[in-house]
């Protein structure tokens, strides 16, 4: 079964307008045992719109399109179905209905002559708009097995209508996968992609190419190995057993951090929620990012309990209790320092465990002996309060996401080798 998307709107190639629908379809398809076969962004062009409805009907499925079918002249979705697949647009019944009951939902009152949402080309049904005014549209090619579905382009209304009027459509097709879309996630840390299948691990992808689909992707300081395949769920077991002793027989063992799916933060709540242990941070270089990505993690207030950005050296002396002669002897961005911080955190905050991160950022304040992206990492638990000094590429806002994942690997490790309370 082929699936594609295609996202009208000038605003999506002029920079004005993040894509956002293609971005969840992809992931809502995969949930769900299919692959989304592709994704075109086009603007408000007649000629371009009737060309790129043509070649995306014949290559797949179901073509699902977003945007231009609301009430103004750059929407063109509608003419464009009409004039390729539906005929001429005339007024639609059900279309009146559907209109007339989400205006009196919005306590609204439709009329006719301000917009044209109850016309409909002759061969395109209309589809019920969940969450906002505008009707989708479904055009059936009963012959061939293909159809086309326009909905809007406003995320929520797209969702909406994509979970409740057309997913339950392609899921009783015939060509539905009766097998599920499994995959095994192999995720490491430290070391990059021509490192492990050119030098470390020769053959590792011809060697998981056996199993099935293979996918390299580049995270912020590591590397996620997917291998996805159809399977019943006896079949997915024994491969994912293959592939994992694969994994743990080649030389990056050391180097998996994971098996599962998610960011480095949830694995985080999680474990540490599992344990029972609680965190806090004491952020200077990252100025609050690390905080961010924790809270923004559900269950995030049952481990979480404080972070003090502590930007200025005077803030870290004042609200983390730093020494001044441990700025002075060592500097800002310094093992002692990051210590001194960590250890203020968690006295602060009473926490079991609290990491620290001081740093540069850049473009400037860097030298010789601290160039841009050293960054200090100090961590403080019962039992032990060390630092740790980095050096990292890249530019401010990926540096700053560097330092952040490094704390955060340091403390998942904290997490895990820590006795349950």
């Amino acid at each position: 079964m082929k699936i594609a998307l295609i996202a009208i709107g000038d605003e999506l190639l002029n920079g004005r307008t993040l894509e956002k629908n293609g971005h969840w379809l992809a992931g809502f398809l995969y949930e769900n045992g299919i692959l989304l076969n592709d994704i075109t962004i086009i603007r408000d062009d007649e000629e371009v719109l009737e060309e790129t409805f043509k070649k995306s009907f014949e290559c797949n499925d179901f073509t699902i399109v977003t945007g231009g079918l609301g009430p103004t002249l750059d929407d063109k979705t509608k003419s464009i179905i009409g004039k390729v697949f539906g005929g001429p647009l005339k007024e639609s019944a059900k279309a009146i209905e559907i209109v007339s009951k989400q205006y009196e939902n919005y306590s609204r009152q439709w009329h006719r002559e301000s917009n044209s949402y109850h016309m409909i080309p002759e061969k395109v049904e209309p589809i019920f708009n969940p969450i906002g005014l505008a009707p989708g549209l479904k055009f059936v090619d009963s012959s061939r097995e293909k159809y086309i579905f326009c909905a809007p382009g406003v995320p929520r209304e797209f969702f909406g209508m994509f979970e409740k009027e057309i997913y339950p459509f392609i899921k009783s097709h015939s060509n539905f996968p009766n097998e599920t879309l499994r995959q095994v996630t192999v995720r490491t840390r430290g070391v990059p992609e021509e490192e492990i299948f050119y030098r470390r691990c020769p053959g590792l992808w011809e060697k998981l190419s056996e199993f099935g689909q293979v996918a390299s992707l580049p995270q912020i300081m590591g590397i996620d190995i997917l291998v996805k395949f159809y399977a019943n769920e006896e079949e997915y077991k024994k491969k994912r057993d293959s592939i994992s002793a694969i994994m743990k027989s080649c030389a990056i063992a050391e180097n998996i951090w994971s098996w599962e799916e998610g960011n480095l933060e949830e694995f985080v709540v999680k474990e540490a929620t599992a344990k029972n242990l609680t965190i806090a941070f004491a952020e200077s270089c990252t100025g609050g990012l690390t905080a961010n990505r924790i809270t923004n993690v559900s269950g995030a207030s049952q481990v979480f309990l404080a972070s003090y950005v502590t930007y200025a050296n005077e803030a870290k002396i004042n609200a983390l209790k730093v020494l001044p002669k441990t700025i002075e002897e060592y500097g800002a961005v310094s093992i002692e320092t990051a210590k001194e911080m960590a250890a203020g955190a968690r006295k602060s905050a009473h926490s079991d465990i609290a990491i620290s991160f001081t740093g540069i950022a850049g473009p400037g304040g860097g030298s010789k002996e601290k160039p841009v992206g050293t960054v200090a990492i100090g961590w403080s638990t019962k039992e032990s309060n060390d630092a740790k000094l980095y050096h990292f590429k890249g530019d401010r806002e990926l540096l700053k996401q560097r330092f952040s994942e490094a704390g955060l690997f340091k403390l998942l490790n904290l997490i895990r080798s820590s006795e349950t309370n």
